[in-house]
């Protein structure tokens, strides 16, 4: 996929373990990544690249995140610069003061992938994994009731099932599928409805009824077998 290199992305953590994490997260995102291990490189970075999107770790080596959030909001020209603090587990006082400080989004370590990517969705809709369109049919269980759609597109985040039922968005349900020419055997996981497309005002006006499902929990052998599936 070819670089968008008018979208650009701050990783800013004094840690390479986890930028580097963060920076797979991001391999197939249609972005310029940049990286920077302080506070002060990293605001430098900010002034002279002008990021769409900085994931800013809540401990640096030269000062805090929220300090250097805080740096960011002050500046005229950055003050509109989205930033996703990447805190703690469990610190609630770490999550209190990144919202104080400015930062539009938390999320928490270790990190989880799809919530890395889900947040950096909602500032910057073009990050998303490739997805291919198909049509083969996929199960799902939900409260212990058994039903069938079919899946018209997938990608290693989720896929969309074409189907009339509808439950409560964020429902958690398990759902099971195979993919077609993979001989990778039956993929079993968990997802969570994140959108329905419906009318009068449907998401994608192309598609039937159904709704889109974010994997919550799957196999990174799944995950590998899906991604093989979406560069065919």
């Amino acid at each position: 996929m070819a670089i968008d290199v008018s979208m650009k992305i701050l990783l800013l953590d004094s840690s390479k373990f986890f930028r580097t994490i963060e920076k797979q997260f991001l391999a197939k995102t249609p972005a310029e990544v940049y990286e920077a291990d302080n506070g002060e490189e990293g605001f430098r970075i900010c002034k002279e690249q002008k990021p769409d999107l900085v994931y800013l770790s809540y401990e640096l080596n030269d000062m805090t995140g929220p300090e250097c959030c805080r740096k960011i909001k002050a500046d005229p020209g950055l003050r509109s610069l989205p930033v996703v603090m990447v805190c703690d587990q469990n610190a609630k006082d770490q999550l209190d003061a990144s919202r104080k400080a400015g930062a539009e989004g938390v999320i928490t370590k270790p990190i989880d992938r799809h919530k890395f990517m889900e947040t950096g969705r909602h500032f910057l809709p073009t990050i998303r994994e490739p997805r291919r369109t198909c049509l083969f049919p996929a199960s799902y269980t939900v409260d212990g009731k058994s039903y069938t759609g079919k899946c018209l597109d997938i990608s290693s985040g989720g896929l969309f099932i074409d189907s009339p039922d509808r439950f409560g968005i964020g429902k958690v349900f398990d759902v099971e599928f195979n993919l077609p020419g993979q001989g990778s055997g039956t993929i079993k996981c968990r997802g969570t409805i994140a959108w329905y497309n419906e009318r009068p005002n449907p998401t994608k006006p192309n598609y039937p009824l159904g709704f889109g499902v974010r994997f919550i929990e799957i196999s990174q052998v799944a995950l590998s077998a899906i991604e093989q599936f979406t560069k065919r």
